[in-house]
């Protein structure tokens, strides 16, 4: 239950919701860990940066959703996300009560399976959450700078992944739930 928790950090980091080992096309970073989640789950004075790699995969749904978006088109897509931040900006915008917390753009590469064949497209995802009272309230993705797939494909997958109300909610969801465990945690004497 405190992997689903800590995938919040995943979201505010990289602006997918999940990850597995799911094989996308993207040359690993040299030095990332192979995992975020354990990366997250050690103390933020241990290193003073995130360095990892995150795998992200689309669930049924989301795939039924951009086929349908994209006229059959678009039938799946599994993406690496290069992760590299510092952990005092992970900090600061997991402890404040009233704030936007916008993380720097994060690379990402994704293998898509289209109904012409795959095809591989680079991005970035740039998060963004409002925090209100100490919970978030809206949370986007961020993603852009879609390269490697003609603009009529990119335009609705980014619309739909920036835009798509129970992406936005999970996001919130998720990181409420991550910054409540994380505050036990922290009672507990375990950060």
């Amino acid at each position: 239950m405190l992997d689903r928790f800590l995938a919040v950090g995943m979201l505010v980091l990289a602006g997918l919701i999940g990850g597995h080992d799911g094989a996308a096309t993207a040359a690993p970073t040299k030095g990332a860990a192979p995992d975020c989640f354990s990366s997250l789950r050690q103390p933020s004075g241990r290193s003073g940066r995130l360095v990892c790699e995150h795998r992200a995969w689309m669930t049924d749904e989301e795939r039924a959703d951009l086929a349908k978006l994209t006229r059959g088109y678009l039938l799946d897509a599994t993406c690496v996300v290069s992760v590299n931040i510092e952990r005092a900006l992970i900090d600061e915008g997991l402890a404040a009560s009233d704030r936007t917390f916008d993380i720097p753009p994060q690379p990402v590469v994704c293998a898509l399976e289209t109904s012409g064949g795959p095809m591989t497209i680079a991005g970035t995802f740039a998060p963004k959450v409002v925090f209100k009272e100490g919970f978030a309230v809206d949370a986007t993705p961020g993603l852009g700078n879609v390269t490697g797939v003609n603009s009529y494909l990119a335009w609705p997958v980014v619309a739909y992944v920036n835009g798509a109300t129970r992406i936005k909610g999970e996001m919130a969801t998720m990181i409420n739930a991550f910054r409540a465990a994380l505050a036990k945690r922290q009672q507990a004497g375990l950060r």
